[in-house]
C-alpha cells in the first residue's frame, strides 16, 4: 500500500462497506516507490468506503457500527491510509498512538461522509434551501421518492363494512343511518373522544407508583498507574454488569393530581358533547340535501310538463299558421318558447345531478355508488308550529350538546387554576432501588477474579420549589383568563343559539304563509293558462303572447309551488337542529 497517501476509486456496481481497524504493515516499500527498500513495522489506519447506487444506503463498519447513506449519484469508493512510524515504541509511544488513532480515524471518517455522502437522511441540516423551490418563479414539483401513493382512505374500508342494497329505496331515515355509519366526521369526533378518554387515563396513571428496570452492561480497559515506575501502568480488563430496579411513589402533592384528573374529567365530557353534536349535524346535512333532491326532482318533473305544454302551444300557433290565422313571428314565438322550456329541463337535470352528488356526500359515500333515494311524494307537510319561540329557546339551552360541550370545558379551565395553584405545594414521596454490580477483572497478568456488590436503599424523598423566577404566579393569572376566555365563549355561544333558535322559527312561520299563497298562485295560473288556450284555440280571441305569457307565468307558478314546500321542509329541519333535537 503506498505511504501517507489517500486514493480515490470510482465504483458504480460495488456494496457499500465501511471498515475502521488497525493492522501492521511489514513491507511496504515494494508498493510505495520504484526502488525497493524494506521499512521497518508500521501501524496503519485503514477506512475504506465503497458506496454503489443500486445499494439501499448501508454503510458497514467492521466494529459492528452502521452508517445510513442515500446517495443517488454515481457511487465513489474512499480509500484512505494514514500511518506513523513505530520505531522503538516504548509505554509513551504506545500510549501517544492510541490516542491519535481515533482522533485520525474521526477525521477521516468526516472527510469520507462530507465527500461521499452528501445526501444523507440531515442533509437539511447544512443545506435546507435544497427541499424548497429551486425559483420563485417556476412550481415545485415532487421527485420520485417524495411522491406519496394513494392512501387506502376510511371510505374505502368503510364502504367495504357497509353494504348498500342498490335496489332498496332508501328514506330519510335510511339515510340518516347511513351516515352516522359511514361520514367520515362521526369517525373523525369518535376518536377524538377516544384521544380525551385516553389523556384521563394518562392522568390518573399519576397516582400509581413507577417500576423500571434499569441495566448497563459492556467491557472496558482501565490502566492503574498509582506506583508504577517510568510511566507505566497495570491494564485492568474485564467484562461489567449493572442490573437495578427502581420504584418512586409520589405520596401527596397537595392537589396537583387530582386536579389534573378533573381537567382531564371534563375534557373527556366535553369531547363527548362534541360528538352528538356531530352526529345532529350530520343528519341535518342529510336532511338538507334529501330535501334539495326531492326539490330538484320536483323542478325536472315541472320542466318536463312546461316542455309538453310548449311544444302544445307552438303545434297550436303552427296548425293556426297554416291556415292562415296566425302570422309567422307567431310561430317563431311559440318556437322559441319550446326551445327554452327545453333549455329548462335540461338546467333542471343537471341540478338534479348536483342534489344528489351532494346528498351522497353528506352520507359519506362516493356519488357514483348506486344509491336510491325514496320520493317524499305527498308526504303531509307540517301546518303549523306546536310550541312558542320562548320555549324553544329554554329547550335549546337546555339541550345543545355544542353549548353544554362549552360549559365543560369552562370547567375544565377552574380546574387548571386549581392545578396551577397546587405547583406552589411541594411533593411528598418514596423511592427505592434494588441492584449490583457483577464483574469479572484480569489484573496484569494475573489470573481473572469476579467482583460482586449488590445494593439495595429506600428513600423519603421532598421536592419543592421555592423560587422559579415566578413562573408559577403567571401560570396562575393565564389559566385564570382562559377561564375567563371560556366564559365569554359560553356567552356568546348562547347568543348565537338563541339568534339560531329565533331565524329558524321564523323562517318556519314565513314557510308556511308562503306555502299558502303558493297554493292559491298555482291554481290561478292554471285556470288562467286554461282559459287563454282555450281562447286562442277556439275563439280566436287571445293573442299569442297572451297565451306564451300565460304558459310561463304556470311554469313560475310550479317552481314557486315547489320552492315553498322545499322552503317548509329545510326550516323545519333547521329548527330542529337549531333547538339540539
Amino acid at each position: 500500500m503506498p505511504t501517507d497517501m489517500q486514493a480515490i476509486h470510482a465504483g458504480k456496481n460495488e456494496p457499500w462497506i465501511l471498515m475502521m481497524g488497525s493492522q501492521a504493515a511489514t513491507d511496504m516499500g515494494t508498493t510505495a516507490t520504484t526502488v525497493n527498500r524494506s521499512h521497518p513495522p508500521r501501524l496503519a489506519i485503514i477506512l475504506a468506503v465503497k458506496m454503489s447506487e443500486h445499494s439501499p444506503g448501508r454503510l458497514h463498519l467492521a466494529s459492528r457500527y452502521t452508517l445510513y447513506c442515500a446517495r443517488p449519484e454515481r457511487a465513489e469508493t474512499i480509500a484512505t491510509s494514514i500511518g506513523h512510524d513505530t520505531l522503538a515504541r516504548g509505554p509513551a509511544a504506545g500510549a501517544f498512538g492510541r490516542k491519535t488513532r481515533g482522533a485520525m480515524a474521526a477525521l477521516a471518517l468526516t472527510g469520507v461522509l462530507g465527500a461521499g455522502c452528501s445526501q444523507l437522511p440531515f442533509s437539511a441540516a447544512w443545506d435546507p434551501f435544497a427541499a424548497a423551490p429551486r425559483t420563485p418563479t417556476a412550481p415545485w414539483r415532487a421527485t420520485e421518492g417524495s411522491k406519496q401513493p394513494r392512501l387506502a382512505t376510511l371510505i374505502d374500508r368503510l364502504n367495504k363494512e357497509v353494504q348498500i342494497d342498490p335496489d332498496k329505496e332508501h328514506g330519510l331515515a335510511d339515510l340518516i343511518d347511513l351516515a352516522q355509519r359511514l361520514n367520515p366526521e362521526t369517525w373523525r369526533t369518535w376518536e377524538e373522544a377516544r384521544a380525551a378518554a385516553a389523556r384521563l387515563g394518562r392522568s390518573e396513571s399519576a397516582w400509581f407508583p413507577t417500576l423500571a428496570a434499569v441495566a448497563a452492561a459492556g467491557t472496558s480497559r482501565v490502566i492503574e498507574k498509582a506506583g508504577a515506575r517510568d510511566g507505566g501502568g497495570v491494564p485492568v480488563t474485564g467484562p461489567e454488569a449493572t442490573p437495578s430496579v427502581q420504584l418512586s411513589w409520589i405520596l401527596l402533592d397537595f392537589g396537583r393530581r387530582s386536579a389534573g384528573v378533573e381537567r382531564a374529567g371534563w375534557e373527556v365530557i366535553a369531547a363527548n358533547l362534541h360528538f352528538n353534536r356531530k352526529h345532529q349535524e350530520v343528519a341535518f346535512h342529510v336532511s338538507e340535501g334529501f330535501f334539495a333532491l326531492d326539490a330538484s326532482r320536483a323542478r325536472l318533473t315541472s320542466a318536463k310538463v312546461t316542455l309538453e305544454q310548449a311544444s302544445g302551444v307552438a303545434e297550436a300557433v303552427q296548425a293556426r299558421f297554416e291556415q292562415g290565422l296566425a302570422t309567422r313571428p307567431d310561430l317563431l314565438l311559440a318556437v322559441q318558447e319550446r326551445a327554452r322550456a327545453a333549455f329548462d329541463v335540461q338546467d333542471a337535470a343537471g341540478q338534479v345531478s348536483d342534489a344528489r352528488a351532494r346528498l351522497a356526500e353528506s352520507v359519506g359515500i362516493p356519488p357514483t355508488v348506486p344509491l336510491k333515494v325514496a320520493d317524499l311524494g305527498s308526504v303531509p307537510l307540517p301546518t303549523d308550529l306546536p310550541t312558542t319561540v320562548d320555549q324553544v329557546m329554554d329547550r335549546s339551552l337546555v339541550r345543545r350538546p355544542d353549548l353544554a360541550a362549552r360549559l365543560a370545558a369552562l370547567r375544565a379551565r377552574e380546574a387548571e387554576i386549581k392545578l396551577a395553584r397546587a405547583q406552589f405545594m411541594p411533593q411528598l414521596g418514596v423511592s427505592s432501588s434494588l441492584g449490583g454490580d457483577f464483574s469479572h477483572y484480569t489484573f496484569g497478568n494475573s489470573g481473572p477474579f469476579n467482583f460482586q456488590q449488590q445494593t439495595y436503599g429506600a428513600f423519603l424523598t421532598l421536592n419543592w420549589t421555592l423560587f422559579d423566577g415566578f413562573d408559577r404566579e403567571n401560570r396562575v393569572r393565564e389559566a385564570a383568563a382562559q377561564r375567563g376566555a371560556a366564559e365569554a365563549e359560553v356567552a356568546a355561544l348562547e347568543l348565537r343559539v338563541i339568534r339560531q333558535v329565533w331565524q329558524a322559527y321564523t323562517d318556519v312561520k314565513t314557510s308556511l304563509g308562503k306555502r299558502e299563497f303558493a297554493l292559491a298562485l298555482l291554481a290561478a295560473s292554471q285556470e288562467a293558462y286554461a282559459a287563454t288556450l282555450e281562447s286562442y284555440q277556439s275563439a280566436g280571441l287571445a293573442t299569442v303572447l297572451d297565451l306564451l305569457a300565460a304558459q310561463r307565468d304556470l311554469a313560475r307558478a310550479r317552481f314557486t309551488e315547489i320552492q315553498s314546500r322545499a322552503d317548509i321542509l329545510r326550516a323545519t329541519s333547521a329548527l330542529v337542529y337549531a333547538s339540539g333535537d
